[in-house]
């Protein structure tokens, strides 16, 4: 899996040190649960890149360490300690106190006793590891509602927007009975009770499901079911404790239908297997592709293998996105509900690199803010592009820009940006008011990277390319504290474009904020490579700026206005 830094926290200063992202490229464990002496031990080993800026990585990890090696020199513990990043109280991240250069490749190895996590335990299916008379007990119990319960409860791990594969080696040793694994990942028996076990590349710090569980306390119900999109056998594997009164059979059927109806209508599922445990405790978790849930919850969960772990969030500030369509959808995703700017404003994306948590409000403010997406654009509308989105996203973060962008761009309701600005970024009204306009010089010009220089290139066929553009904000303007700016492409034609008709949809669009009165910045947007036209063809790029109360006026052309502007150019 290769790097991708877009979604990471930038650099920032944490206890002196510059703290500057990684990428996990393999992350290696081997945990020994011992059911003599009713302890257990992990080593775990993490092969990362630094990111494009040298600095000291952060991730984090919940437990003790014992000792740890960076690149085979042995280091001491508090080299990796715990740093307060003023995000409130369980929301520490590790800095390793070690400047790396940027690109450099390393491998950090730590060990320690596993035991509970130092976490925000709430919620009604914590982290539990119990070890008793030969019966172990072990749950993730993993929650985006309190901090730190993603798999760096357990072991050495990244900020959600990063991908990884992970390889677990799990043996419990002593006198102890027979252990059942409940998994969504690719598990080996490789001896008795012990298990080799392949989480994917693509999986996040929020994926992997791991519950163990002594084999005569728990019962298990497996069918396949053919899926009607990818026309692919899933296996829909159920368990639940043994005297849960869950009925699985009419759970697996239950799942089979969810799985069937969601691909229809949003593509393709993403694994060959579907994973449940019934804990019986209230409330759900999603997993990728699982879930450890209350049967009155399964429909939820088993959509979050779509919107949640299948797009996943690219930050936790981006949390909320999943809860809030899947709420929405729980509703029957037909409902709608007019925007009221008289509602007092709604934070559910904050700005907060280190936020820990999805706000509770993910739920019902989350899903009333697509209740009245859904009225702007239309339910069919809103479930067309929310299944494009997953379609040309899936297996991939996505941010709250991204998803704003989405919906802005497919639709060309661009008042969905006032939209944003209030009920999403939590902005209030303020006088005056924003005034934000395209620079005619220089116009709207491409590169071939998001360099930002002002040259301008002729696009290339065959390759990505990246539309750039410079904004300004009136000096007598109010601050602009959010923006959006949409590109697209059109074959040019001796008819004058007119907005909006010519620039929706549009291909891309970038969202900026904080824009001050009388400044200007240079903002930019990739042009994939498969978009690009044939070599000769000649286009114009379409290019328009929103603010909250900030747009172009309908029926107007590019010079007569300078929220909008154009450039013809050349296919090379």
């Amino acid at each position: 899996m290769s790097a991708d830094f877009t979604d990471a926290p930038p650099p920032t200063t944490v206890a002196g040190l510059r703290a500057v992202a990684m990428h996990i490229q393999e992350l290696r464990a081997v945990v020994t649960l011992d059911a003599t002496t009713a302890t257990a031990s992990a080593e775990a080993q993490m092969t990362y890149e630094i990111g494009p800026q040298s600095g000291s990585p952060i991730f984090d990890l919940r437990q003790s360490v014992q000792s740890c090696r960076l690149d085979g020199v042995a280091l001491p513990p508090s080299t990796i300690a715990a740093r307060d990043v003023g995000a409130g109280p369980h929301s520490t991240v590790r800095v390793l106190d070690v400047a790396q250069k940027a690109g450099s490749v390393h491998r950090l190895t730590m060990a320690y006793q596993l035991a509970t996590p130092t976490a925000d335990l709430g919620g009604a299916y914590p982290p539990v590891l119990q070890l008793s008379n030969g019966r172990v007990r072990w749950s993730l119990g993993m929650s985006d509602l309190f901090a730190g319960r993603y798999l760096e409860a357990w072991f050495p791990s990244n900020l959600p927007f990063d991908r990884f594969p992970f390889a677990l080696e799990l043996r419990i040793i002593g006198d102890s009975v027979a252990h059942s694994l409940i998994t969504n990942g690719d598990a080996t028996v490789v001896g008795v009770n012990s298990w080799a076990v392949r989480f994917p590349a693509w999986f996040t710090t929020m994926s992997p499901l791991i519950e163990l569980r002594p084999s005569d306390a728990v019962t298990v119900r497996s069918t396949t079911t053919v899926l009607p999109v990818s026309r692919r056998a899933v296996i829909v594997e159920t368990w639940k404790p043994l005297r849960g009164s869950e009925n699985l059979a009419a759970l697996n059927t239950r799942i089979a239908e969810l799985l069937a109806e969601n691909e229809r209508t949003y593509g393709e599922f993403l694994g060959t297997r579907f994973v449940c445990f019934f804990h019986g405790a209230s409330g759900g978790m999603e997993y990728a592709n699982a879930a450890t849930t209350a049967a009155g919850a399964l429909g939820h969960e088993v959509f979050h293998s779509w919107f949640a772990r299948g797009v996943t969030p690219a930050a936790q500030t981006d949390g909320w996105w999943d809860e809030a369509y899947t709420s929405f959808r729980d509703d029957g995703d037909t409902r709608t509900e007019r925007f009221d700017y008289t509602e007092p404003p709604v934070e559910l994306c904050s700005r907060a690199p280190f936020q820990r948590t999805t706000p509770s409000s993910a739920y019902d403010r989350g899903s009333r803010l697509f209740r009245g997406i859904a009225e702007r654009i239309g339910a069919d509308r809103l479930r067309t592009l929310m299944a494009e989105l997953y379609r040309a996203h899936r297996a991939t973060p996505v941010s709250t820009a991204v998803l704003e962008s989405w919906l802005v761009c497919g639709s060309g309701a661009t008042d969905l940006v006032d939209a944003f600005h209030r009920f999403v970024y939590g902005f209030g009204e303020q006088t005056p008011d924003a005034r934000v306009t395209l620079v005619a010089d220089p116009a709207p010009w491409i590169r071939h990277a998001a360099d930002q220089a002002v040259a301008h290139l002729s696009p290339k066929f065959g390759q990505d390319n990246w539309f750039h553009a410079r904004v300004r904000n009136s000096a007598t303007a109010g601050a602009c504290r959010h923006f959006v700016v949409t590109f697209t492409v059109r074959t040019t034609t001796a008819t004058p474009a007119t907005y909006p008709g010519d620039f929706f949809p549009a291909l891309t669009a970038t969202v900026g904020f904080d824009l001050a009165p009388g400044r200007r910045r240079t903002v930019s947007a990739r042009w994939p490579s498969g978009a690009v036209p044939a070599r000769g063809t000649k286009v114009t790029v379409l290019v328009s700026v929103h603010a909250r109360r900030s747009h172009p006026a309908t029926g107007t052309h590019t010079w007569e206005q300078a929220s909008t502007a154009r450039r013809h150019m050349t296919i090379d």
